[in-house]
């Protein structure tokens, strides 16, 4: 194969991430994220090598979730949540000790940080079962319903997910591509909004966090201006037992860590097109969800994600 060709590339990827990662499969093993780290700024609209399915009815999903849709497993299931840019998976973590049932996915479009995502998810699955009475380990255990891919969402949620499939999809800390040419490569944005209303039933939730305000100010307003979609009240946030979740990602602990600010935004998804646009409210009534659900800067750093 010439230099740089697919496969001498994916055989180099293996050797590097091996280091540290060595197990024969007896033990639990948890990855280690020093191996694993990638350069956070992709261009997602250069990236076409990423294996696609033709259609939904061809996801993998026996791969994906063995213990849900192996030989056996009942039949119906299919993904309903989705972390877009799922990052090195703690939100897929906690996500897979809050439901048990529902068949998560994260996407990510870094190579090794979607390595290390599907070793650490491994190595829940192992602990859960483990952590079991021998009697009751034939089951599904937590971590059984949660997988991450390697894939380009902007480019692919049609080929993964079929019209009306997801009830949840979550766009946490993306990339906010500061540059003004660069915009069309943010994953909020009208063409791919229409996509993510096709993949969404009616009364699905998309949920929305980022430390940057320019971000949350861009995405707030798309979102409210497309017709499918309608802002959820901070009252009706506070019932939500997911939003919390939204804070224990990776990057919204290291916001945590260094006192920065946090918007959260969510949108549900209308049954016919509303009249007209809707207000963009406010990047502090973003904060305000942020602080319902949890977290709100000491002194001095709400100033932060207003000065990037």
């Amino acid at each position: 194969q010439p230099p740089g060709s697919l496969s001498t590339m994916s055989d180099k990827r293996t050797r590097d991430e091996s280091d540290g990662d060595e197990s024969d499969g007896s033990e639990i093993t948890r990855p280690r994220k020093a191996v694993h780290r990638q350069r956070a700024h992709n261009n997602p609209l250069a990236t076409s090598h990423l294996w696609r399915p033709d259609t939904p009815a061809t996801v993998p999903l026996a791969e994906y979730y063995p213990a849900f849709c192996g030989p056996g497993a009942r039949p119906g299931d299919a993904i309903r949540w989705v972390d877009l840019g799922c990052g090195f998976g703690s939100l897929l973590l906690e996500l897979a000790n809050f439901e048990r049932r529902t068949l998560i996915l994260g996407t990510e479009l870094r190579h090794k940080p979607v390595q290390y995502d599907q070793k650490r998810l491994v190595a829940h699955r192992k602990e859960s079962k483990a952590a079991l009475p021998p009697a009751e380990r034939t089951g599904t255990v937590a971590g059984d319903n949660v997988w991450a891919i390697e894939a380009n969402s902007m480019k692919s949620m049609p080929n993964y997910f079929a019209k009306g499939q997801l009830t949840k999809l979550f766009i946490c800390f993306p990339d906010p591509h500061f540059k003004k040419r660069n915009a069309r490569r943010r994953i909020v944005s009208p063409s791919l909004l229409a996509e993510y209303a096709y993949c969404l039933a009616v009364g699905a939730r998309v949920y929305t966090i980022t430390d940057v305000s320019e971000l949350t100010d861009w995405m707030v307003e798309h979102l409210s201006e497309f017709p499918l979609f309608s802002r959820v009240s901070n009252d009706a946030l506070a019932s939500d037992t997911l939003v919390p979740l939204l804070l224990k990602t990776d990057e919204g602990l290291k916001v945590t860590r260094n006192n920065g600010n946090m918007f959260i935004a969510a949108f549900d998804r209308l049954a016919a097109p509303k009249l007209g646009a809707e207000q963009a409210l406010p990047r502090d009534v973003s904060a305000a969800a942020a602080a319902t659900a949890g977290y709100t800067p000491k002194p001095g750093g709400e100033l932060r994600g207003k000065t990037w």
